[in-house]
C-alpha cells in the first residue's frame, strides 16, 4: 500500500510544474518539493536516522517542518513535532518520556541537547558548523529504496496543552491517508482546490490541512502564525477557496467589521475545535459562505460535518455522521447507551481512529479506559436528536455542580458572548469550605464596565448560573490552538 512519500511523487509525476506550497511568499512547486525531500531523506540517512528513530522536531510552520514530515513517512521514522513556545524543561521531559535519540530544529536547541547523552544524533535547521546542516545539499545521492511501513508509529502528537498532563497520541501513515480519503469525500475536495493552513503542523488540525491538500495534489499557503489581517490578505492575494479555522479565530474575524467585509470563501469554510455561537454562524452565513460545522477530536478526526446553509433548521447543532464506517452514540455514567435527547458521554467508532496513547502502552488496562467496546470516549458531552444530528453541550471535565444542579461553562460563555461589546469570556470554578465559586473572567475593554456585565449576567443568566465574582483581564492565556487555557487562567487570577 502506497505511503506519504508515495503520494508526493505520484503527484509530482502527474503535475510537476504545479504550486504544491505557498510559503512566506516563496512558491515550491511538487518537483521542487520532491526534489528537496529526497535531498533531506540522504541527509537523515547521513546521520543515521532510519525506521528505529524517534526524532523531536522543534520547529514551527515552517519548510524544515514539511521536509521532515515527508523524509520521515519514506524512511518510516518516527516524528514527535512540538512547536518553540515549548519550554525547554518541557521537551526535556518529552525526550524521557518517548526516549528520544534524534533532535532537529534551531541552534538554540541543537546547543541545549548536545549535553543530552542519549540524544545521538542532532540535525540544525541553522547553518553551524558545529551540527550536521539541514539544507546541506548531497551532490552524490544514491539511489533511493523506500521500504513501505504504513502502519508503524509515524506522528507522536500532544493533546492541546489545555490539560496539565497533556497525551501523547500516536498515529500511523494508515490513519492519516485513512483521514484524507475520509475528508476529500466529505468536502469533495479536487485538485483545483487552493487551501489556506493557519494552525499549528505540530497538532492535529493543523496536520490534517497539511496532509489532504499534499495528497491530493492541491496548491496550499501555510501561514508562520494566524493573524485576521494577514489571513484576509492571503486569502485574496491567493485565491484561496477552502479553509478550515479554529472557533475563537472564526470570532476574532467577524468581530473585526474591517477584516469581515473582505472575507470571502468560494468553497467554503468548516468551523472546528469548539462550536460556534448562533449569532456568528448567522452573520457568516450572511455573507454566502458555505458555512460546515463539524465534531472531532485529535483521537479520532472529524466524525460528523454538515453544512449550515442548507440545513439551518440544525442550526445549534454540529452536524452528523456523513460516512457509513462512522458510528456514534452516547454513554451514560454507568455505561449504559442512551436514547435521543438524552445528555451522555459522546463516543465514536472511526476509520480514522489514532493508534494508541503513547503513555498507555505499557499498560493497557489503561489504553482500555478509554474505549467502550470498539468506540473511543471522548470525554466530551452531548446528545443525538432523533434525526441523528449531534449537539455538544461542552467537556465532561469542566462541568460544574452547584447545589445539585448541572452547569456547563460552554452554555454560560455562548450567551454573554452573544453581546456584541462582550468579546471573550471564560467560566471557571473550584470548590471552598465546601461551597461551589463560580468565576467569571472576562476581556477588559475600555468601554465596558463591571456593572454593565453584571447586569447582563442578571439578565440573560438563571439564578444558580451567576457567577460569584466577575474578574476582567488584559489578556487570556492560549493554547497553541488559541483556545483559553483555564488551568493556567485560575493559576494566574486565583
Amino acid at each position: 500500500m502506497a505511503n506519504i512519500f508515495d503520494y508526493l511523487k505520484k503527484n509530482t509525476l502527474k503535475h510537476p510544474n504545479k504550486v504544491a506550497i505557498i510559503l512566506d511568499d516563496t512558491y515550491f512547486t511538487y518537483s521542487q518539493l520532491l526534489n528537496l525531500t529526497e535531498n533531506i531523506i540522504q541527509n537523515f540517512k547521513d546521520c543515521k536516522i532510519n525506521n528505529k528513530s524517534k526524532i523531536l522536531l522543534i520547529e514551527d510552520n515552517s519548510l524544515s517542518h514539511i521536509l521532515t514530515l515527508l523524509a520521515a513517512s519514506f524512511l518510516n521514522a518516527c516524528i514527535v513535532p512540538v512547536n518553540t513556545y515549548y519550554s525547554k524543561k518541557h521537551l526535556k521531559r518529552i525526550t524521557k518520556i518517548i526516549n528520544i535519540d534524534s533532535v532537529i530544529g534551531g541552534i538554540e536547541y541543537c546547543k541545549f541537547f548536545k549535553k543530552e547523552n542519549k540524544i545521538k544524533k542532532i540535525i540544525c535547521t541553522d547553518s553551524d558548523k558545529k551540527f550536521h546542516y539541514f539544507f546541506k545539499k548531497n551532490l552524490f545521492k544514491k539511489k533511493l529504496i523506500s521500504k513501505r511501513n504504513i502502519n508503524k508509529d509515524y506522528i507522536i502528537s500532544f493533546t492541546s496543552g489545555s490539560t496539565s498532563n497533556p497525551k501523547a497520541i500516536v498515529f500511523s501513515q494508515k490513519t492519516k491517508i485513512e483521514r484524507y480519503k475520509l475528508f476529500k469525500k466529505l468536502y469533495k475536495i479536487n485538485k483545483k482546490d487552493r487551501f489556506i493552513i493557519s494552525s499549528p503542523l505540530d497538532h492535529s488540525l493543523g496536520m490534517r490541512m497539511f496532509f489532504v491538500p499534499l495528497l491530493e495534489g492541491c496548491t496550499f499557503v501555510l501561514m508562520r502564525k494566524f493573524s485576521p489581517e494577514k489571513y484576509i490578505q492571503t486569502i485574496e492575494r491567493h485565491k484561496i477557496n477552502f479553509s478550515i479555522l479554529v472557533a475563537n479565530q472564526i470570532i476574532e474575524i467577524v468581530k473585526n467589521k474591517n477584516f469581515f467585509k473582505k472575507f470571502y470563501l468560494n468553497k467554503g469554510l468548516v468551523s472546528a475545535s469548539a462550536a460556534l455561537n448562533e449569532k456568528i454562524k448567522r452573520k457568516i452565513l450572511m455573507k454566502r459562505i458555505n458555512l460546515f460545522e463539524m465534531y472531532g477530536a485529535a483521537e479520532i478526526g472529524t466524525v460528523t460535518s454538515f453544512n449550515i446553509n442548507r440545513e439551518k433548521q440544525y442550526l445549534k447543532s454540529v452536524g452528523k455522521i456523513y460516512n457509513k464506517r462512522i458510528q456514534i452514540k452516547v454513554l451514560s455514567k454507568n455505561n449504559k447507551l442512551l436514547s435521543p435527547g438524552k445528555i451522555g458521554e459522546i463516543i465514536c467508532k472511526t476509520p480514522g481512529k489514532f493508534k494508541y496513547y503513547f503513555s498507555h502502552l505499557k499498560n493497557k488496562k489503561n489504553h482500555k479506559d478509554y474505549f467502550y467496546k470498539d468506540f473511543f470516549k471522548t470525554g466530551d458531552l452531548g446528545y443525538l436528536n432523533k434525526k441523528k444530528y449531534l449537539y455538544y453541550v461542552g467537556r465532561k471535565k469542566n462541568i460544574i455542580r452547584r447545589n445539585g444542579i448541572t452547569i456547563y461553562p460552554e452554555d454560560l460563555e455562548k450567551e454573554l458572548t452573544k453581546n456584541s461589546r462582550i468579546k471573550e469570556v471564560a467560566v471557571c470554578s473550584n470548590q471552598k469550605n465546601n461551597k461551589t465559586i463560580i468565576y467569571l473572567f472576562v476581556k477588559k475593554d475600555e468601554k465596558l464596565e463591571y456593572n454593565y456585565v453584571r447586569d447582563k449576567c442578571l439578565r440573560n443568566l438563571s439564578t444558580f448560573q451567576l457567577p460569584n465574582k466577575i474578574i476582567f483581564v488584559k489578556e487570556f492565556p492560549k493554547t497553541n490552538l488559541g483556545k483559553i487555557d483555564k488551568i493556567k487562567l485560575m493559576r494566574l487570577y486565583i
